[in-house]
């Protein structure tokens, strides 16, 4: 499954990274919201990990990274993200533009009143979700540079790497 932008059109993710739900502060459900675990990776590695360790050769597992090697994250790299930045009143701005073009979408798909208001309830726990972490919120758009794309990210305490961020209801499912 392919997972695209329904303002934009890009390809924002697809189900062969593992999409978690996202819980908040006081371990409650963010229904609407998904979120993904990155790494970083050797840019263009051939080297696909299969789970087997070094089962197949190759370098040995306390060999560490070649430094010669760029690293890239996963997540950023696929998808062709680019980092951006917007202040707390330029965010609140997006949020309530791009829910507003999401219920658009789906009052001109005719989607049920009871959906549209079962969105307007999840948009509103997610924009709370996002506004209450704001300091710690990275905004990324995505291939195409349309603000309508923004995906978001997150450093877990004490990770590596950030968990992405995806609104569910922005995007439409495509399979292969």
């Amino acid at each position: 499954k392919v997972y695209k932008c329904l303002l934009s059109g890009d390809e924002l993710i697809t189900d062969s990274y593992n999409m978690k739900e996202v819980k908040d502060a006081e371990g409650n459900v963010v229904e609407g919201l998904m979120h993904v675990e990155s790494k970083n990776i050797p840019k263009g590695d051939d080297n696909i990990d299969i789970g087997c360790g070094n089962e197949f050769g190759g370098a040995g597992e306390d060999e560490g990274p070649d430094p010669n090697i760029e690293m890239v994250n996963n997540i950023v790299d696929s998808f062709k993200y680019t980092q951006t930045s917007l202040d707390g009143a330029g965010f609140k701005s997006w949020l309530k533009d791009y829910m507003g073009a999401i219920l658009e979408k789906m009052k001109a798909a005719d989607k049920p009143v009871e959906d549209r208001k079962a969105f307007k309830a999840r948009a509103a726990v997610i924009a709370k979700f996002f506004l209450s972490q704001f300091k710690d919120v990275e905004f990324y758009l995505s291939e195409s540079f349309n603000p309508d794309s923004m995906v978001f990210s997150i450093y877990p305490e004490g990770a590596l790497y950030p968990n992405f961020y995806y609104i569910m209801d922005g995007m439409k499912e495509e399979k292969y």
